[in-house]
């Protein structure tokens, strides 16, 4: 017996139906998650019958899928995930009781909770619903029919625009897996303090490092896009090509970020000599990069310099917030960068960052040199203060600062913000940072409390 045509106009039907649903709903109550994640609070899911079965994969979709490039999931917890719980409650109390009785154990003002039922009457549910309204905990629903009880109960809801169960559970279960996929592709770009790990328990931070370009500073935003296409240039006319020239140049300029720039300089007359070029001395390179780089950046300056740019639009957001935070709590700041002293100086006073750390800025001290400015600054801070690596935080973008931090047992957080949109993560420079050993990543310090409870907890 060939049922295929009964199948087709099933699955037919249902996508219609599908198609029918209400987006600005689902768009709503993706957004109320996301808020619920970005405060922390629990996604609470209920059901019964196949309706339990989709609250349950909710909680899986949204623990473990929308877990973006490794960062955490949501807090997400099924009330009748656990059999031994509910039927103990429901023996005890009684079933119309038991998810009422879960929120008020486990559930707080800020929670949420998604609930499904196709009639929108369950009992159980709509008890939890009621409770929920109680408790400031925001009530999701994912209903049938005409909503039942439920509809007035939810802050939000999407109703599967059909009167057949199976239909509309069909389409909850759709719905589910579109937030998901929704939900993990919205959440790409909002990247809150990603822990890769914990400072060890006790540690108490005493002084905090900031490197200064990317991290705190966006005035040479792109100076990147000014020196490896101009390296590139330089390599691209010896004798000998060898290899993916860009390739190379990004490469060597991305792990030396955070000395000198004349280390950078000094790497690409060694390149130049290996294909067979007669190189410049390194400061002829130092001085076209810094012309060229002065090109794109002269305006910033003189914007701040008139008014006609404020301080914020050239810092990585949330830096004043964290840096009077950070002085309030009683830590000492510091900020050393591979950038020439006297431009870091000036820069700094530009942004108004000078009012925070003082005389603790350090910049390269002479053009030409070649130790690590980060390893004398440190070394000095470390034993001027009597500061041991463990009680060092630092901030930074930077291979070399992040990677030097960790050798010496600091607390390294990687920066690593995407400079252009000002918003959002680099993951290219996430990816870099964390193989250099950052312990934790964030995307800039407009969560500067949290970063604060790291610090303080610690």
């Amino acid at each position: 017996m060939d049922l295929s045509e009964k199948f087709r106009n099933y699955l037919t039907e249902t996508a219609e139906t599908i198609k029918k649903s209400d987006m600005r709903a689902l768009s709503d109550i993706a957004n109320k998650l996301i808020e619920t994640k970005q405060r922390n609070g629990t996604v609470f899911t209920a059901g019964n019958g196949g309706s339990s079965a989709t609250a349950s994969h909710m909680v899986n979709d949204l623990t473990k899928g929308c877990r973006v490039f490794g960062r955490e999931g949501f807090r997400a917890v099924c009330l009748s995930d656990s059999s031994t719980l509910l039927t103990c409650l429901a023996n005890d109390f009684s079933y119309e009781e038991a998810y009422a009785l879960c929120l008020k154990t486990l559930g707080k003002k800020g929670d949420a909770l998604v609930a499904y039922s196709g009639s929108g009457n369950s009992p159980n549910v709509v008890a939890a619903a009621k409770y929920a309204n109680e408790a400031g905990i925001c009530v999701i629903g994912f209903l049938g029919r005409d909503g039942g009880k439920m509809k007035d109960l939810c802050d939000l809801h999407i109703i599967a625009p059909t009167d057949s169960m199976e239909m509309l559970e069909d389409a909850h279960m759709a719905y589910e897996h579109a937030l998901t996929v929704v939900l993990v592709d919205t959440l790409k770009d909002m990247w809150g303090m990603e822990i890769l790990k914990l400072p060890q328990k006790n540690r108490v931070f005493r002084s905090a490092l900031f490197d200064f370009d990317g991290t705190l500073s966006l005035i040479r935003e792109g100076w990147q896009q000014i020196m490896i296409p101009y390296f590139c240039e330089l390599l691209e006319a010896c004798p000998e090509k060898g290899g993916d020239i860009e390739f190379c140049v990004t490469e060597f300029v991305d792990k030396l970020t955070g000395k000198q720039t004349i280390f950078q300089c000094m790497q690409v007359a060694e390149e130049i000599k290996k294909r067979g070029g007669s190189p410049e001395e390194p400061m002829v390179y130092k001085t076209e990069y810094l012309r060229r780089l002065h090109e794109k950046i002269k305006d910033r300056k003189l914007g701040l310099k008139s008014g006609a740019i404020s301080p914020g639009q050239m810092l990585v957001p949330g830096s004043i917030e964290l840096l009077k935070k950070l002085k309030d709590a009683g830590l000492f700041v510091y900020c050393a960068s591979g950038t020439d002293n006297d431009a870091v100086l000036e820069e700094a006073k530009l942004l108004g960052l000078d009012e925070y750390f003082g005389e603790n800025i350090y910049g390269a001290l002479d053009e030409h040199a070649t130790d690590c400015t980060k390893e004398l600054v440190i070394g000095r801070i470390l034993s001027s203060n009597r500061i041991t690596g463990e009680e060092l935080i630092s901030f930074g973008d930077g291979y070399v600062e992040i990677e030097l931090i960790a050798n010496i047992g600091g607390y390294s957080v990687a920066v690593a913000t995407d400079e252009k949109k000002r918003a959002g993560i680099n993951e290219w420079k996430r990816n870099r940072l964390i193989s250099a050993g950052a312990s934790a990543v964030i995307p800039d310090f407009a969560e500067a409390g949290k970063i604060m409870d790291l610090v303080k907890y610690w």
